[in-house]
């Protein structure tokens, strides 16, 4: 029993001896960073390479020092680390930042771009796309290599907005659904006024008949004054039907930009995910080195490519059925143009059905 005791107080004082270590050990390590200075900051661009970079280690030292950012030679403690990769996500082109320090006083800030599937170029606008769907501009003076879209075709999204374009979506689709919601309601109330107002009429109606013991005098003097009413009511109810109609008019009308804005989103998808297999392709991905969109009278996209051999151009058409058009396209290369020559025509539209027209 004593040997017991002996052991579970040898236990206690063990425990004690580590949490005393501990504290200890703790407090060196606090007062040597409240001690400490940032003796050197390293900036890595952990997914850039040479040439799809859009920005350099040194040009986001300088944005930090324009932004108020001097973290060399500050102390440890002052310096607020998520201050500063928030700061540095305010860039478009920045997917994430991890900002860190070493016991040594070394400042690290790891960035990791957004990888662009496309530079969106159309219409006036000078956007980078990710396959997400995610929307930022380059900084200046960046060298990003990927895929082009030029052209007049326009998306649902601003030239100056970035972000998600689902989230851009998505807050156009919830205002006009508020639109819609506050046409419901009016169109209610309206109903509900017209309904009222023909029970009234109803009973004016009504009223117009003799009543027992009643002259015809009587009745006919209380017809007039009710046919007045009844008259009025008619008045009010042509103009409750007018603004029914004017209501459920404007309802129909944001219906259709509604489904007109779906039909832009799903489009604008579609084309990201079209560049995207084009790129990925790694023959493809070489050989188109522009993509013109257009819209079609029907509101779609329409799409020309722009090839680095021969001197012609792609007519592709809408984006319905890519995969046979690309198909078409490559049977096309290997059997056509190896016999026809690369220079003999001007332009090769994919737009028929199992044909390949080609003008000279």
């Amino acid at each position: 029993m004593l040997r017991k005791l002996f052991r579970i107080f040898g236990f206690l004082i063990g425990c004690g001896v580590v949490c005393a270590y501990i504290c200890y050990a703790s407090h060196l390590a606090h007062q040597h960073r409240a001690e400490q200075v940032i003796t050197e900051v390293i900036i890595s661009m952990t997914d850039s390479t040479e040439m799809r970079q859009f920005a350099s280690s040194s040009q986001i030292a300088e944005q930090l020092k324009r932004g108020g950012f001097n973290i060399e030679g500050v102390q440890v403690d002052s310096l607020d680390a998520v201050k500063v990769a928030n700061y540095i996500d305010d860039n478009g082109f920045v997917s994430d930042a991890d900002v860190y320090i070493t016991y040594s006083g070394t400042a690290h800030i790891d960035i990791k771009q957004h990888e662009p599937v496309m530079r969106f170029m159309s219409g006036g606008f000078n956007s980078y796309i990710t396959r997400e769907g995610e929307t930022f501009h380059s900084p200046r003076g960046a060298a990003y290599y990927t895929a082009v879209v030029t052209g007049e075709y326009k998306p649902l999204f601003m030239p100056e907005e970035k972000g998600n374009i689902a989230s851009c979506y998505a807050v156009l689709k919830e205002r006009e659904d508020a639109r819609l919601a506050k046409l419901a309601t009016d169109y209610a109330r309206l109903n509900d006024e017209y309904k009222e107002c023909s029970k009234r009429k109803e009973e004016h109606n009504k009223d117009k008949k003799r009543k027992i013991f009643e002259s015809k005098k009587s009745q006919k003097q209380r017809a007039v004054g009710l046919d007045i009413e009844i008259a009025k009511c008619d008045e009010q109810i042509r103009q409750l039907k007018g603004r029914m109609a004017r209501v459920e008019e404007q309802r129909q009308s944001v219906e259709v930009r509604k489904k007109k804005l779906q039909k832009k989103y799903e489009d604008f998808r579609n084309l990201i995910n079209f560049v995207g297999r084009i790129s990925d392709d790694s023959f493809w991905g070489a050989e188109v080195v522009q993509f013109v969109a257009d819209t079609t009278s029907a509101g779609e996209i329409t799409l020309h490519l722009v090839p680095r051999s021969g001197d012609f151009v792609i007519i592709f058409g809408t984006l319905a059925e890519s995969e046979k058009k690309m198909d078409k396209l490559q049977e096309f290369y290997d059997n056509g143009l190896s016999h026809f020559g690369w220079n003999r025509y001007k332009s090769v539209d994919l737009r028929y059905d199992k044909q390949v027209i080609c003008t000279e």
